[in-house]
């Protein structure tokens, strides 16, 4: 059976899994990222996939995904959570591993997934949405990652008279700024959707307008790429009791549903793009 190397680059944890043709993760490894050194970066991806003791797999080529763009060529301009620019990764793990590596965003690695086996999974396009910390997305059409705006979290939005990256009012740390603007101060998202959860009247106000922010997003998405389903994940996902049903009605073209993969998606996706490669060569 054949097997590919997947890794999962994230600000907070790298993990790297060897994954077969049936996309099933045969062994993974999850180590804490080192940030704010790109020496120290490349060392930590060299030693995590030794750690795999991947040689007995004969591994056919590595695939990483980034929370970042990159360039066609696997060139990282930057890493803003991990506090690194300007890393030619691709090159540094061919030069070492000796095996083909490809490099691509987080998000379209995951939107992969869930297209090829998720939620998609037998539909024409899958739209993928990652709510967290920030928010990114990523377009797949029969099996194919398209291009989308780049980073569409930084998408500005009208707000009180003023215009705001969508990110930073909607996502998960947006949703504090959202209140802030509103003088009302909150620790903790979970906190936010729990007194939402309480029918607290101060609340209420703000999270009808971080409803109607979402709800011209859904319209974007909606009007500009009518997918067959969008694929939901992130922090912010964990209160989607709270929301998604009432996103739904609003928007009863849109098929809306969580993740398949959740925290695997990436692995997985990463994975999908490997054996897509294999494919090309064959």
């Amino acid at each position: 059976m054949r097997h590919v190397i997947s890794l999962d680059v994230g600000g907070t944890n790298l993990r790297a899994a060897i994954v077969n043709e049936n996309y099933e993760i045969v062994r993974v490894i999850r180590k804490t990222t080192l940030t704010g050194s790109v020496e120290l970066f490349l060392k930590q991806i060299v030693d995590i996939i030794e750690d795999l003791e991947f040689a007995s797999f004969q591994p056919l080529n590595i695939v990483v995904d980034i929370p970042g763009r990159v360039r066609y060529d696997g060139f990282i301009y930057a890493l803003p959570n991990i506090r690194i620019e300007k890393i030619a990764l691709k090159e540094y793990l061919e030069f070492y591993f000796k095996l083909p590596v490809y490099v691509k965003n987080d998000a379209e690695m995951a939107g992969l997934a869930e297209a090829m086996l998720g939620v998609g999974r037998g539909l024409k396009s899958t739209f993928f949405i990652t709510i967290s910390t920030g928010i990114g997305g990523a377009y797949v059409e029969n099996g194919h990652i398209k291009q989308i705006n780049d980073e569409i979290g930084h998408t500005l939005y009208d707000y009180q008279g003023q215009y705001y990256e969508f990110e930073k009012l909607c996502s998960g740390q947006g949703l504090l700024n959202l209140c802030t603007l509103n003088n009302v101060v909150i620790e903790k998202t979970a906190h936010f959707f729990e007194r939402v959860r309480l029918g607290d009247a101060l609340i209420f106000p703000i999270f009808s307008d971080w409803l109607s922010l979402m709800d011209q997003f859904l319209d974007f998405i909606e009007k500009t790429y009518q997918p067959s389903v969008i694929a939901l994940t992130g922090g912010v996902m964990r209160s989607s009791d709270v929301f998604l049903s009432e996103l739904q009605e609003r928007h009863p073209h849109l098929l809306l549903k969580p993740t398949y993969f959740a925290q695997d998606s990436g692995l997985v996706g990463s994975a999908c793009y490997g054996f897509q490669q294999l494919s090309l060569i064959e």
